[in-house]
């Protein structure tokens, strides 16, 4: 199994097996920073490397620092962006994005996923997906199931090159029903959500469905994390909401 390196979750349920593991979340809910801190917390550990559709190397390793702002962890994250690839047809002059000629991208005669499986083939460890979303709007282009296709085949190297992938997708921008196909996909699907209560936000978290997780989940009786955000440790747990 593969810590999360949230020291309660490690506790209860051990960390995570190898798959696909959709982070469902209300934009700003904490599913990222729950991704970056598996990350930071696993240096050392486990090669780890992050993704990116749409944002630049330079992007990624802004959001790292300025989700963390007091932490003093570091981590050597790969970090491998295909932001050419995703602009390279579109209206966004390519010099916003790379220091490449546009001419130098259209050489490869690539697509985002195309270039995505090509990366994949030589990656290991923890890989943090950012994300399903974007990778949504190139599948409009080149046909859903292009994208499901896809995401079966990064379900079976995980397996067997026993990586694991976190893969973000936000809620309520693709339809339910699209949705729904991506959850039957993946091995497990963790929520990410907020509730405004009074004077504050408060984050919620559950597994709505995780391959060899559930069945302890179930016998802990519990049905959701409160969590939050530290300045310095990332993603934490501050209580659990059980059945009674």
């Amino acid at each position: 199994m593969i810590p999360t390196g949230i020291e309660f979750l490690d506790k209860q349920i051990g960390g995570f097996h190898e798959g696909l593991v959709i982070l469902y979340e209300n934009s700003g809910a904490g599913a990222k920073e729950f991704a970056l801190t598996m990350l930071l917390n696993n240096a050392k550990k486990f090669d780890l490397n992050y993704l990116a559709i749409t944002k630049t190397d330079e992007e990624v390793r802004r959001e790292i620092k300025l989700s963390f702002p007091e932490s003093k962890k570091e981590a050597e994250i790969n970090i491998i962006s295909l932001s050419e690839y995703y602009f390279k047809d579109s209206i966004v002059p390519m010099k916003w994005i790379s220091e490449k000629s546009l001419l130098g991208v259209l050489k490869e005669e690539k697509n985002v996923l195309s270039k995505l499986v090509e990366i994949f083939d030589n990656i290991k460890g923890i890989v943090f997906l950012d994300s399903i979303t974007d990778l949504a709007r190139v599948s409009k282009k080149l046909g859903w199931e292009a994208l499901i296709d896809l995401l079966k085949g990064f379900k079976a190297v995980c397996l067997r090159k026993n990586i694991l992938l976190l893969a973000l997708l936000t809620s309520n921008v693709l339809e339910k029903s699209l949705e729904e196909e991506l959850f039957e996909t993946a091995d497990g699907v963790i929520v990410f959500e907020w509730v405004a209560e009074k004077d504050t936000i408060t984050r919620w978290m559950f597994f709505r469905k995780m391959l060899g997780i559930m069945p302890i989940i179930e016998k802990e009786r519990v049905l959701k994390y409160s969590t939050k955000i530290d300045p310095a440790q990332g993603f934490t747990i501050s209580r659990i909401m059980r059945v009674l």
